[in-house]
């Protein structure tokens, strides 16, 4: 059973939040807890899908943010600057604060990359590959960089 590549966001803290969308920016997972585990979320994350990946709202990735990322295997997104209150409570979606900072997060860079989706999802048809493998192998490839930022 193939899985879905999943843009990640996650708002961390006492309280955290993680939220998923898939290549058509659909909402796959959002959910929030206090106390909740980076190993609680990692497992959430890869109930879902497949992680390609993982953004954060702050212009320097939390440490923890980070380390999920790394876990799961999936690409850093950090936008060029910090995301305002105002902006990801027009963009975000949920039942808290941390729900709406975690769906702010991974739907800003969902937009952010549209463009490499799009590119994703055509690479998959011509080859005949499946969208996941081609996707985790385009987000993880060194073309990108390091850390994928908004495109300008």
């Amino acid at each position: 059973m193939s899985k879905k590549p999943l843009i990640i966001g996650i708002d961390p803290g006492n309280t955290s939040a993680v939220a998923g969308f898939n290549f058509n920016g659909e909402l796959e997972l959002l959910e929030s807890r206090k106390e909740f585990p980076s190993d609680e979320i990692i497992r959430r994350i890869i109930e879902t899908g497949l992680p390609v990946v993982v953004a954060s709202d702050r212009k320097n990735m939390p440490s923890t943010v980070e380390k999920i990322a790394q876990s799961v295997g999936a690409r850093k997104f950090e936008p060029s600057e910090d995301l305002s209150t105002g902006r990801k409570e027009k963009m975000g979606e949920g039942d808290n604060s941390h729900e709406i900072d975690a769906y702010a997060s991974g739907l800003y860079a969902y937009n952010s990359l549209r463009r490499n989706i799009r590119k994703v999802k055509k690479l998959s048809e011509k080859s005949d590959k499946d969208l996941e493998e081609v996707a985790r192998r385009y987000f993880s490839s060194n073309r990108l960089g390091d850390n994928l930022q908004e495109q300008k």
